[in-house]
């Protein structure tokens, strides 16, 4: 029969909470809480797992509460599996399973095909067991439930070695092994551990074998178990038994007997002496043995473990008759009889009649070993009568879960036609809102784009203003660096003496050069950064630009006559004054003029206008400055005015200056009203030009 084990708590502390949860709960909650109780107790308290399970089955049913009456149905299967009563437990199954299906409940349909096929291995019918056991291996997987995963190919594996497929078990039962590694679960570690190690020895790979229980062992010292950490001296034991080791074997059988009596299960004591017993029978200490073999009926009796007593009664029957002793013999074999028949074993009748069979035949008593014979065959037409009866209850069991199985599809084909007709009736719904939720991804996902697109693009701008900036600090340091490094140098020429009043006075004529145009640099960053921030205050006065072009002509005058350059001057009689900072306009005009002259070729002629214009009925100051050089490229006309634009110009011979003349001229005229640009002169050249308002705008 296959031993396939039970889940349950096993702590009296999981117990005492729940009952304290119970008492605080809502009569849904009740149910749940009853439900748990009744898994917790199974394997301690059979009884006390029966009554809950009955109480959450009432309660459940009272309340419609499908999903806690299916669990009492698979409490009560797990119970009926225990007393053997398989009919009763698959009919719980059934409804248990019915139930999970019909609210689609994936992990609890999975347990109850798990209990359905350990009912079938408890009823020798592997085959359908395995069937089972397979279909809740699918589900645990398709639900990623390792833990679950790793119960269910223990017991898969315990099916293959009871076919004996030792090769297939060891795939399952590694699987097990490598889960509950990876969840540090370890006690099941050392259980399934121990199963792979005896698969092992059944094909004889002693040496693997060997290894694994090596390694369980490590983990038994590290983590305590006492229970499995004897089971896996037994393990070693058998191990070493095999290879006929029965020096090491008899060592860690006795291992296995010293943890087993601290644990103090007599059951358990009496099966690890009767392995210990085997190995002093096989190494020829005979009555080594016979001490051992009465110490494991003694406890077995005292236990009331009934099969193990008898087990033992005719281990020790085998031994006196290999010594001989027809009498102990028969007493002994007679004894373990009496103990399978008192509880109807017939596996172990048979054995005790094949035995006392053998010792009558043996010790020349061919009646006796007659009629043993035919209890012999007696027990053998009762078993084969009690698993033909067995067969046919299962026959019965099959029908009635074929069924089941007929009256749940029909079920299920009316919840499919129910399921279509909602399906109709909430498709167009559902195309709707697809479609509207399809529309809102797209908004959001072009508002994200366009996010994206705008921070992307002030982020250029920003850096692009940043490059800007570091470029043209450092081209005010070089152009400050030329007149600063021509000051010192003529400054050094004074202090060495002995020059000519000619000569100081052209040192001191560079040197005011140099200075005036350190100057201008200087005077050009304060506006602008004045500007900027907004702390520059025009003091206007009331004048004529015609007498400030004049002066600006004058000064630059001498520049124009090095470059073979003529600058000629129109302006009108009469022209009225306007209010302006006298200096500021000043500044601007000079400023036209002097990038007229330097970026003219050499011979050519400058023309400087000033005219009255009436634009939108009121009167502006008209000044330009127009040039037959080269003129600005197309593409460069729209940065004419912005800050640093001259960077990008730095390049050409004739490109002088930071660039800000323009820009701080465009800030200036603009501060007063005005407006300052730029147009192409025919048939070549450039015209600058700005025009102001007569009348201060500020005061109207």
């Amino acid at each position: 029969m296959l031993s396939v084990p039970m889940l349950h708590a096993s702590q009296e502390s999981e117990i005492d909470s729940l009952k304290q949860v119970l008492r605080s709960t809502s009569e849904g909650e009740t149910v749940d809480i009853l439900n748990q109780l009744a898994e917790a107790h199974a394997g301690l308290d059979w009884e006390k797992s029966q009554r809950y399970a009955g109480l959450a089955l009432d309660l459940a049913t009272s309340l419609d509460d499908s999903y806690g009456i299916a669990v009492a149905h698979l409490n009560f299967a797990a119970f009926y599996n225990m007393e053997q009563d398989f009919r009763k437990a698959l009919d719980h199954a059934a409804e248990a399973l019915s139930l999970f299906e019909q609210l689609s409940d994936d992990w609890q349909i999975a347990k109850t095909l798990r209990t359905i096929g350990t009912t079938y291995s408890k009823l020798n019918q592997s085959d359908q067991s395995l069937d089972y056991f397979l279909r809740s291996l699918m589900i645990f997987e398709d639900i990623n439930r390792e833990k679950d995963i790793a119960a269910t190919v223990m017991v898969i594996g315990d099916v293959y070695v009871h076919w004996d497929q030792a090769e297939k078990a060891l795939r399952f039962f590694e699987r097990a092994l490598s889960i509950y590694q990876a969840e540090e679960n370890y006690d099941q570690v050392l259980e399934s551990g121990n199963r792979l190690a005896k698969t092992l020895m059944t094909l004889e790979r002693f040496d693997e074998a060997k290894q694994y229980l090596d390694q369980m062992v490590l983990v038994s010292d590290q983590h305590p178990s006492p229970v499995l950490q004897a089971e896996i001296y037994a393990s070693l034991g058998e191990l070493f038994q095999y290879q006929s080791q029965l020096n090491t074997a008899q060592r860690y059988f006795l291992n296995a007997l010293e943890l087993k009596e601290a644990i103090g299960d007599q059951g358990e004591i009496a099966l690890a002496l009767s392995q210990v017993a085997k190995t002093y029978l096989e190494a020829g200490n005979v009555s080594q043995a016979l001490s051992y073999y009465k110490q494991a009926q003694s406890m077995a009796e005292s236990s009331g473990a009934s099969n193990i007593s008898a087990e033992v009664w005719l281990n020790i029957g085998a031994l006196h008759m290999q010594t001989g002793d027809l009498s102990n013999t028969v007493s002994a074999l007679e004894s373990g009889l009496d103990i399978a028949t008192s509880i109807n074993d017939l596996n172990l009748m048979q054995r005790a009649y094949r035995l006392l069979t053998e010792a009558y035949g043996k010790f020349g008593q061919p009646d006796k070993a007659l009629t043993y014979q035919q209890a012999l065959q007696g027990a053998i037409d009762a078993l084969n009568v009690q698993q033909s009866n067995r067969r046919v209850a299962e026959l019965e069991i099959r029908y009635e879960l074929d069924k089941m199985d007929r009256e749940l599809d029909a079920l299920k084909g009316q919840a499919i036609i129910e399921e279509l007709r909602y399906k109709r009736r909430y498709t167009m719904m559902i195309v709707v809102i697809a479609f509207s939720i399809t529309i809102m991804i797209l908004l959001l996902f072009f508002l994200f784009y366009r996010s994206n697109l705008i921070q992307r693009t002030e982020k250029e701008k920003m850096e692009h203003a940043l490059r800007m900036k570091a470029d043209f600090t450092a081209m005010l340091v070089h152009d400050l660096r030329s007149p600063l490094t021509a000051v010192f140098g003529f400054a050094e020429l004074l202090k060495m003496g002995e020059k000519s009043f000619d000569q100081i006075k052209q040192i001191a004529q560079t040197i005011r050069t140099a200075s005036q145009k350190m100057l201008q640099l200087v005077n050009e960053m304060l506006d602008l950064s004045k500007f900027e921030a907004g702390k520059m205050a025009l003091s206007k006065t009331t004048v004529t630009l015609k007498s400030l072009a004049a002066t600006s002509l004058q000064m630059l005058e001498p520049v124009a006559s090095k470059e073979n350059m003529k600058i000629s001057f129109q302006a009108a009689d009469g022209l009225p004054s306007c209010q302006c900072d006298v200096l500021k306009i000043e500044q601007v005009i000079t400023n036209l003029i002097s990038n007229a002259i330097n970026h003219t070729p050499a011979g050519s002629e400058i023309n400087v206008k000033l005219e009255a214009k009436t634009i939108d009925e009121a009167e502006y100051i008209h000044f330009s400055v127009a040039d037959n050089g080269p003129g600005v490229p197309e593409e460069s006309v729209d940065k004419l005015f912005d800050k640093y634009a001259q960077l990008e110009a730095r390049s050409s011979a004739k490109s002088k200056g930071t660039g800000l003349g323009l820009a701080v001229s465009r800030i200036i005229i603009e501060e007063h009203g005005g407006k300052i640009g730029y147009k192409d002169n025919d048939p070549a050249g450039s015209i600058f030009y700005f025009q102001i308002p007569v009348k201060d705008p500020g005061k109207d």
